[in-house]
């Protein structure tokens, strides 16, 4: 079932409490609401756009093949943005594919619009600036966990940022974001 447009802009403040209903309403209009079933593409790898989205509804993964298996690079739920990082280079080339988990509710928005809006509205700007601190601190994270920890350490770091991982997604999308192998994780995971 789609979403009412109230409906959206409510979801989009409770996730983003520095927009107010306006700065909210004006953000929609460089959006456009999709909903994607699971296993259903949202972008794919090779594009030369700068498209990110906000998930309304739903758990995303983004992933690249590697000698014909999937490795999972990021994984997303509702109240974040996702999108491949190539995005905020100059002259863009996506190199990951970003597929639903489950059905999935997003607002696709490119990003030249809203460095437009942010650029004329102080809500939208701080808007922006958030988005950029989250995905620093999201792959700062992300390189620390494989840099730092051992696997176990890394499962329960993942329980510890984001639980509802565990009902949202796959084990084996889990396991392949984690680095490790599926029989490796049920191990770990049947161990906690």
């Amino acid at each position: 079932m789609k979403f009412t447009y109230s409906h959206i802009l409510k979801t989009l403040l409770k996730f983003n409490p520095i927009l107010d209903k306006t700065s909210g309403e004006l953000f929609l209009t460089i959006t456009d609401y999709k909903v994607f079933a699971p296993n259903e593409y949202i972008l794919k790898k090779g594009r030369y756009d700068r498209n990110l989205f906000f998930i309304l509804k739903g758990s995303v993964r983004s992933f690249s093949i590697i000698d014909g298996v999937e490795r999972n690079c990021h994984l997303r739920s509702e109240g974040y943005i996702m999108g491949d990082a190539k995005s905020f280079a100059e002259n863009p080339v996506a190199n990951l594919d970003t597929m639903a988990i489950t059905e999935c509710h997003v607002l696709l928005f490119d990003l030249n619009r809203l460095e437009e809006l942010a650029f004329k509205h102080h809500n939208i700007l701080s808007f922006y600036l958030k988005i950029l601190k989250e995905i620093i601190t999201v792959f700062s994270h992300r390189i620390n966990t494989f840099v730092c920890m051992n696997s176990q350490q890394r499962y329960l770091d993942l329980i510890n940022w984001n639980p509802g991982y565990l009902e949202t997604t796959y084990d084996k999308h889990l396991a392949s974001f984690l680095g490790i192998t599926p029989l490796t994780f049920h191990r770990i995971k049947n161990k906690e």
